[in-house]
């Protein structure tokens, strides 16, 4: 196998040789194999995608892609590689078989969901109903859907197991996402059901570390950037929502003894280990922590709602996880550490 593209960065190497040497997950399963990745550009499926690479498996990796360059640009030329340009909602391809399937294309953006709704909605239900079609002709192994802990909707108790649910207004754009999330789910179940196709969910927490893209503009980067540049961390909610977060390397391990381990047609709390820490009280930390007395934390709400999700007092379980064979390694703080650090060396190298 040819390398992937030199990681410049030791955070992000360190965390991708963190993955690609843990015993939680039985890398000998995905030898001799193939496997599909949707959403192949992302945060997360990225990272696995280099810790398969770090590991040298005889893993033949389609990753579906809206861009074949930008994604070469990622990964770099490599004979375990092969692209499929395409968008989710029209992913209509017959002449590939694999054993496994990582279904992440989604959007991930608030104000995408406020706009575009409709756009949403088809991205996540229809690119979803075509990935089940395809594992059902074909025949898989395993799939992992990644659903979100937004499909919990509104709710507030400090114990959340999978089975429990909150309250989505479906009369709100902001609800195309979550409503969505909550639809793909039950189409994995149906799909399970009727057709035997072996789908397992991963409702995945708010997951951050190194390797975010310098163009993120969700809370967590806002936040590290305004205590690297020394300036106000402003909050434009309360900041009352409890904080379930999942570091990176948590998330993609999490991923993967799911795909190897976890039962057909059940979902998955994909969170860290319970804090009860607001985003106010995050906020609070990181500038006393990193500002260096020069950041302060500002509440200024916008007047027009900003496309955020509501205010949520909910604490994601995740024994069911851990009852599979996995733990996390990063409590909250120690994964805040972790992508400062990241983003000090980052823009280091810009320099």
């Amino acid at each position: 196998m040819e390398t992937i593209k030199k990681i410049m960065n030791s955070i992000l190497e360190e965390d991708i040789k963190n993955i690609a040497d843990s015993k939680l997950v039985n890398w000998q399963e995905f030898n001799n194999k193939s496997i599909l990745i949707t959403g192949a550009t992302g945060l997360i499926c990225s990272i696995m995608i280099k810790a398969f690479c770090k590991k040298k498996l005889n893993l033949k990796m389609y990753l579906l892609v809206r861009n074949k360059e930008n994604a070469k640009q990622m990964y770099g030329e490599n004979e375990n590689i092969e692209y499929i340009e395409s968008s989710i909602e029209n992913f209509n391809v017959e002449d590939i078989k694999v054993d496994y399937i990582i279904h992440a294309a989604s959007p991930t953006k608030s104000k995408f969901f406020v706009e575009k709704p409709v756009e949403t909605l088809n991205t996540a239900v229809l690119g979803t109903k075509n990935i089940l079609e395809f594992a059902k002709n074909i025949g898989i192994k395993s799939m992992v859907y990644l659903s979100s802990m937004e499909m919990y909707g509104t709710i507030n108790d400090e114990n959340v197991t999978e089975e429990k649910l909150g309250y989505i207004n479906t009369l709100n754009v902001r609800s195309s996402y979550s409503e969505g999330k909550r639809v793909c789910e039950l189409y994995c179940y149906s799909y399970q059901k009727e057709y035997g196709v072996p789908v397992k969910i991963a409702r995945i927490a708010q997951t951050f570390g190194a390797g975010i893209s310098k163009n993120e503009n969700r809370v967590y980067k806002i936040f590290a950037d305004a205590v690297i540049n020394k300036e106000n961390i402003v909050l434009k909610s309360k900041g009352t929502t409890i904080i379930n977060y999942s570091y990176t390397t948590d998330t993609v391990i999490a991923l993967l003894v799911l795909l190897l381990k976890g039962k057909n047609g059940e979902a998955y709390n994909v969170v860290g280990e319970k804090t009860n820490m607001t985003i106010l009280e995050s906020a609070k930390w990181l500038a006393d922590e990193f500002g260096e007395g020069k950041t302060d934390v500002i509440i200024d709400i916008p007047k027009e709602n900003a496309g955020f999700a509501p205010d949520n007092k909910m604490v994601l379980n995740n024994e069911k996880l851990k009852n599979i064979g996995w733990n996390s390694n990063y409590t909250l703080k120690q994964g805040y550490t972790r992508l400062i650090n990241y983003l000090k060396e980052e823009k280091n190298n810009e320099k």
